[in-house]
Formats: C-alpha cells, sequence, structure tokens
C-alpha cells in the first residue's frame, strides 16, 4: 500500500529527487500493535526545475557552440531566447579551429561543462559564470562531400562543425549536382525560436570546401566583369555589352543563398550559410524582393505558429534570353569554357515548407529573371497562393520576381528531385 509522499531532497536550486514510502509487510504479535514495514523509492526529477538559465548572447565572444546529443541546443518555444538547464546536466562546448578560453585560460577546443545554478557552471571541477567563457576565434565551419547519394545524380554534402574526431555536428545539408556542378537542394530545419536569433552578425565572404567543385575558383565566376563576359559570350554580345549584365546593383547576378543566414539561431550558424555549395545564380532584382519576402514569411510563420519546420530550398530549369543574332532563347550558365558549361541559371527557385507533426505542406515559387515577361512565365503548376493570408510577396511584379505557391503533390508532377514525404493538405 502506498502510504505518502514524505518529502523531496534538494541540491542547490534543483530537485534531484522526491522519496516515496511504500508499505510492504504488516506483522504483529498477540496482544501487540501492528508493526508495518516499507520500501523507500526515490523517483528522479519528479518535476523539471531549472536551474541555469542564461542568455545565449550573453556570454564571452565569439559564442561557443552549445551541443547536446550532436545536436545544437536552442530555446523552447517561440519567443524564447534563454536556454535553460537542470543542477547536474551536461553540455558540451566547442570552439571549431579554435580553443575555449575560460576566464582568459586557454583550454582545448570541446569541454563538457555541469549546470550547477543561475548562470554558473563547472568545467573540470572549477566554476565559470557563462560570461567569462568564450571561443578564441569564430567557430568555423567544414564543407564535406559525403559519399551518400541523393535524388538523381545527386551526391550529399554536409556543411557543420567536426568538434572531435569522428564527431560531426550538422547545421544543413546539401544534394549536389557533381556532373552538372550545382546544388540541387539545400535541407534544413527552422525552429521557432527563429523570432529570437542574434542579429547584426557581420557578412562574411563566400567561400568553397574541398573536393566538391571541379571548376575551379567560383568565386571569380560572380565578378561584374566575368558573369558579364560569360553571359554575352552565351548570347552572341562583346563582353563589355550592359544590356543585361547592367552598371548597377539591380541588373547582376548574385550569390543566392538556398538556406538563408537569417534562417539560423546563432552567429556561428549563420555564418556557415556562406559556401558556394549553398547558392546559385539569382537576379538582384528577384533576390532583394520576393525572395527576400518568401525567407522572411516562412519565418514569421515558425514562430508566430510555434512549429519547427523542413525546409528544402532549390533552382528548377535553366533561365533563357534571346541571341542577339537569332533571336533563339538560349539556356544560361554561370561557367562556359568552350564547349563545357556549368552551374545553370536557374529558371525559378523553389521553396518547400513542410510541418512534419501535421504533414502540411507548401511549394513557394519565384521567376529567376526580370526580362521575362508575365506571359513568358510557365507556371507549371497552380497556384494557390490566395489561400495563404501570411504570404506578403508582390507575385505579380515582373522586376521583383512573378511568384506564386503550389500544392506538394502538384509540384511533384513536374520536379520530384526532392525526398518523399505525405502531405495531407496545404500549409494555411
Amino acid at each position: 500500500m502506498l502510504l505518502s509522499l514524505l518529502f523531496i531532497a534538494f541540491f542547490g536550486k534543483a530537485t534531484l529527487c522526491s522519496i516515496l514510502l511504500v508499505e510492504t509487510n504488516v506483522s504483529s504479535d498477540a496482544g501487540k500493535p501492528k508493526t508495518p514495514s516499507y520500501d523507500i523509492k526515490f523517483l528522479q526529477n519528479p518535476i523539471y526545475t531549472v536551474a541555469c538559465n542564461i542568455d545565449p548572447f550573453a556570454g564571452g565572444l565569439p559564442t561557443p557552440l552549445l551541443i547536446q546529443n550532436n545536436s545544437f541546443i536552442y530555446p523552447q518555444g517561440a519567443g524564447n531566447k534563454n536556454l535553460k538547464f537542470t543542477a547536474g546536466e551536461n553540455i558540451d562546448l566547442a570552439c571549431p579551429e579554435g580553443a575555449l578560453i575560460l576566464r582568459d585560460v586557454e583550454f582545448s577546443s570541446l569541454v563538457t561543462a555541469t549546470c550547477l545554478s543561475d548562470t554558473t557552471f563547472t568545467i573540470n571541477s572549477t566554476s565559470y559564470k557563462w560570461s567569462e567563457i568564450r571561443c578564441s576565434d569564430n567557430p568555423k565551419a567544414i564543407v564535406e562531400l559525403t559519399p551518400a547519394l541523393c535524388e538523381t545524380d545527386g551526391t550529399k554534402v554536409r556543411i557543420g562543425y567536426e568538434i572531435a574526431k569522428s564527431e560531426f555536428v550538422k547545421n544543413l545539408e546539401v544534394c549536389f549536382n557533381t556532373t552538372g556542378q550545382f546544388p540541387m537542394y539545400s535541407y534544413y530545419e527552422l525552429i521557432p525560436a527563429i523570432d529570437q536569433e542574434i542579429t547584426g552578425t557581420p557578412t562574411p565572404t563566400f567561400d568553397q570546401g574541398p573536393d566538391v567543385y571541379e571548376i575551379g575558383n567560383i568565386n571569380t565566376l560572380y565578378t561584374l566583369f566575368t558573369q558579364r563576359a560569360t553571359i554575352n559570350g552565351q548570347l552572341g554580345m562583346t563582353s563589355d555589352n550592359a544590356t543585361y549584365i547592367q552598371n548597377n546593383d539591380d541588373y547582376v547576378l548574385a550569390r543566392g543563398h538556398l538556406a538563408g543566414g537569417p534562417d539560423f539561431f546563432y552567429a556561428s550558424q549563420q555564418n556557415s550559410t556562406y559556401y558556394y555549395e549553398n547558392a546559385l545564380p539569382q537576379w538582384q532584382t528577384f533576390h532583394d524582393s520576393n525572395w527576400e519576402h518568401v525567407e522572411t514569411d516562412v519565418r514569421n510563420y515558425a514562430s508566430h505558429n510555434n512549429v519547427q519546420l523542413q525546409i528544402w530550398t532549390g533552382g528548377y530549369g535553366i533561365t533563357t534570353l534571346p541571341h542577339a543574332d537569332t533571336g533563339v532563347e538560349t539556356p544560361l550558365f554561370l561557367y562556359v569554357i568552350r564547349s563545357e558549361s556549368a552551374i545553370p541559371i536557374p529558371e525559378v527557385f523553389w521553396k518547400v515548407v513542410y510541418n512534419p507533426k501535421n504533414q502540411l505542406g507548401i511549394v513557394l515559387i519565384g521567376a529567376n529573371n526580370p526580362y521575362k515577361t508575365p506571359q513568358q512565365i510557365n507556371k507549371f503548376c497552380v497556384d494557390v497562393s490566395s489561400s495563404l493570408s501570411w504570404l506578403t510577396w508582390e507575385k505579380d511584379d515582373q522586376i521583383k520576381g512573378i511568384s506564386w505557391a503550389c500544392d506538394v503533390d502538384d509540384f511533384r508532377k513536374s520536379f520530384n528531385n526532392f525526398p518523399a514525404f505525405n502531405v495531407m493538405g496545404l500549409l494555411k
């Protein structure tokens, strides 16, 4: 028979256990009172009690990676920025390509910290406040071409952090077409607390990982001089003709993120998106307008609805412009050397947004060519954007990018090069 919950034992500010007395046997001698005996049972953490509560952006800079079970630690739910831990809870602090600095003393690149109370953790039996912990340098992500295959003609590339030998923390995954030399899509998860992401992160320069691209330095392909000469060469125009690649900041090809920096919570994660393995050529007029609206609207949806979303973003088709001599619509590539071409300039950008909990999804699509009239845009799936009140784009503006939204299964009828999953309806 269960008798009572006797008391709760405390350590610091956290509940460790409750002690429960359970009557197991009652014996008596004639004429004497009954003498019960008891088993003592310890109930671990019956109540989740916070002992440590930290603002992850209020510690030392640069901020270490905060890791548990080989994954980033995030706040619980939209509107929450602070990270909360129970007493005795362990987390890993990592500074890839650098070292932990604890109270101005350099340690290894990876340590285990144990929550003590408030903003204090113990590391190697010494107590440190969160403000006394930082990295020697900004944590550096790496790009790794894996042996795993994806979709048709794709190879998986992972972008993330090697925090220890054989221990990799992934930030995003790319399905890369090694033949055509372009990312087919990037995949990542968008957390509800994205409304509390760090802001003001200095913009890094784009880089490229080893062993992925086989056509040299991608950065040079995006310079104004080179992209103009490349595009004009395909259209039978002189290399200095500014008809399409103009002498301004709008009518040029930008490095179009697939997984955008602001879609990630920590500064180190945001910086990890600046790899050419995560970018496709995107007209700046579209990049700064309707596609930016798409990215912002999806983040707002995640936080306003307090949901974690799965995101796939890529390009589809190859955009064209008319040849100067023949008028024939000519497919455009960012890289052309003699008869070899690579990095197609997408006809459209697409973003699949999926809530795995209720299995609702949507595909957001935008035309990547300011010179195409609405009549020239092939809307290859039925536009359902009128059903989505959370979109703020100007979808019929040619310069900002003709845009529309489609049911996931309808989109798959034209393009099916992304993972299969069950969809029960529109993400409204």
